[in-house]
């Protein structure tokens, strides 16, 4: 049995009053807290409370803009890339940072020496070596330095991920969700090599969203919200109850609780067929039995943590991934799914990545607005009418309050709030009976979040059928009149409005248990 390292009496760093705004907008406010060799501390919190900012500044890639950052004992206004280099320390970021068409092993060396022979030409042996000592103990079967990462399962990329990080860090390593894509097996397999290392006297920075891995992993627990630090200790010092009510913070009072009653007021009157039915939707990676039922003029949230199937049960809806399972719309199967016959049986989806997704960025407003029903407006011809066109974008701009400085101005000269709005005009422009909304506000402002609640209750008074997918547990609770909640694949539990609570919500989609 390994013993473990003592932790070290003195702090490698030690953040005091950190701050960090963008475009004017606190998204770090007065943070301080230290990190020790051979600790594990737990950063925690909803999703835009500034973990990954805290990273970011803590592995270089971001400067802090005010507060001093101590290293060692040296106090300093930052850390740099060249520092974090010096000081070994690495960071396992959400997003994947590999080339695919490179090797397992090319990936794991890239940028940080390659152990060049003699002749200045790449020692492969060597980096074959290293990359199985890395990774050898991760994967579920024997792995070939030089196969393609292209090959490799989602999970299976996280770990090259993992092994990377852990070639270029000596002394501190911060994982920022890093078993969202893993497999249980993974996940243990991680677990241990995250309690070795911290065993070995690195000093560990955990982000997540699971409190399983909080309390198994975590000597002490730094909890954030809304940029600021609410709350820090051990885990025998903050239960789970406690820590919930910290990430939480909100109450539901807080909300615009007033614009969800005028329209809920008028919601189910009675007993209705749903216009959307699903049955055991499961795929090969993460869906594992979904159940859901949505009625003509209900709007059903989706709750969830990253990683936990929300954005997954859409695409398979829609077509974009392939799902077995049973989807009926208004009482009708609905197989050979693909977004064309999602399209024609009137289902719009706005996924969460408006400009990966949504956005043509390189076209104008006129076009964005319009692409969805082309095939309407050039029907009676054959041919797509200008003139037609900007008649129909400037009515649905109208209509929807797009704020822009001409039809023919590209898309992306707009703030995102009014891009959003473009995009669900168009989608409705479609005359959709069901609107799966995945993450509606996401990276929009206050005044144009609040356009697109309104929109949102509009669009149940009319009938619609809504799926309403996001992290903001006000926003969800204030529009819903019920609630899912997604844990790893399936659904855990939900809630009719009058059992709302956002600790209750938040319990299950981090533990996997039902209310």
């Amino acid at each position: 049995m390994m013993v473990r390292a003592p932790t070290s009496p003195e702090p490698l760093i030690t953040l005091d009053g950190v701050g960090k705004s963008f475009a004017g907008v606190r998204v770090l406010r007065n943070v301080s807290f230290s990190l020790r060799r051979g600790e594990l501390v737990a950063l925690v919190g909803e999703n835009g409370a500034g973990k990954s900012t805290l990273k970011n500044i803590l592995c270089g890639l971001l400067a802090p803009d005010e507060g001093t950052i101590t290293v060692n004992g040296k106090a300093q206004s930052r850390i740099t890339p060249d520092d974090a280099r010096e000081l070994g320390i690495a960071a396992i970021h959400q997003e994947l940072s590999l080339f695919p068409n490179l090797s397992i092993a090319e990936n794991i060396h890239m940028g940080v020496g390659s152990f060049p022979t003699g002749l200045g030409l790449l020692d492969r042996r060597s980096m074959k070596t290293k990359t199985r000592d890395l990774l050898g103990g991760f994967f579920e079967r024997e792995i070939d330095p030089d196969e393609p990462v292209e090959r490799l399962s989602l999970g299976e990329r996280q770990l090259v991920e993992v092994g990377k990080a852990l070639h270029r860090a000596s002394a501190m390593l911060i994982l920022d969700e890093p078993t969202t894509s893993l497999s249980l097996p993974e996940r243990q397999r991680l677990f241990e090599v995250t309690r070795q290392l911290r065993t070995r006297g690195y000093a560990l920075i955990y982000i997540t969203h699971f409190m399983e891995e909080v309390y198994e992993l975590a000597d002490r627990i730094v909890v954030l919200r809304d940029g600021q630090m609410v709350g820090s200790g051990t885990p025998s010092e903050i239960d789970e109850k406690s820590l919930t009510k910290l990430m939480v913070g909100r109450e539901l009072a807080e909300v615009d609780t007033e614009l969800a009653d005028s329209y809920l007021r008028a919601s189910r009157a009675g007993p209705r067929e749903p216009v959307l039915k699903v049955r055991d939707l499961s795929d090969d990676k993460l869906l594992n039995g979904v159940d859901l039922d949505l009625a003509p003029g209900e709007i059903l949230g989706l709750a969830g943590l990253m990683g936990s199937g929300r954005s997954e049960v859409a695409q398979a809806i829609f077509g974009i991934s392939e799902a077995q399972g049973v989807v009926e719309i208004a009482g009708e199967r609905f197989e050979s799914r693909t977004p064309q016959t999602a399209k024609a049986k009137g289902i719009a989806l706005v996924s969460e990545d408006r400009r990966a997704d949504q956005v043509f960025a390189g076209r104008s407003v006129r076009e964005n607005l319009t692409s969805a029903i082309i095939d309407k407006l050039a029907a009676a011809t054959g041919l797509l009418r200008p003139a037609s066109q900007r008649t129909h974008a400037a009515e649905m701009a109208g209509a929807y309050a797009v704020r822009h400085p001409g039809l023919e101005a590209p898309i992306v000269s707009l703030s995102g709030g009014n891009q959003q709005k473009c995009i669900i005009a168009r989608w409705l422009a479609t005359e959709p009976r069901i609107c799966i909304l995945d993450e509606p506000t996401k990276g929009i402002d206050v005044g144009a979040k609040a356009e697109i609640h309104r929109l949102v209750a509009q669009l149940a008074e009319k009938g619609l059928g809504v799926l309403l997918i996001s992290s903001d547990l006000p926003e969800l609770l204030a529009l819903s009149h019920r609630v899912l909640v997604m844990h790893k694949g399936h659904v855990v539990g939900g809630l009719e409005r009058g059992e709302f609570s956002p600790a209750a919500i938040l319990r299950m989609a981090s533990t996997g248990k039902a209310a």
